[in-house]
């Protein structure tokens, strides 16, 4: 798979292993298979949790369990203004 986006990266001497050895063993062609394959499942990794969230989310609104957003607004400013006031204390 050809592409025009380059990019090196450093490993810890377990990880190079851990590559060269998936290379080794015939699963992936090249190193960069093995990373672009580990980023890959990565992301559907994170992409999984964040509509996990969503949904519980969901099912918390329609079972009335939601806050105001204002009211949650209000609240975040209030404690960023005090935090800020303690630093400069």
């Amino acid at each position: 798979m050809a592409s025009d986006m380059t990019m090196n990266v450093n490993l810890s001497r377990d990880l190079y292993d851990f590559v060269k050895a998936a290379v080794k063993s015939g699963r992936y062609a090249s190193s960069s298979e093995v990373v672009r394959d580990a980023l890959r499942t990565k992301r559907e990794i994170a992409l999984a949790d964040l509509e996990r969230k969503i949904e519980e989310g969901l099912r918390s609104a329609r079972a009335g369990e939601s806050i105001d957003g204002g009211e949650f607004m209000r609240e975040m400013r209030a404690l960023s203004a005090k935090r800020r006031a303690g630093r400069t204390a």
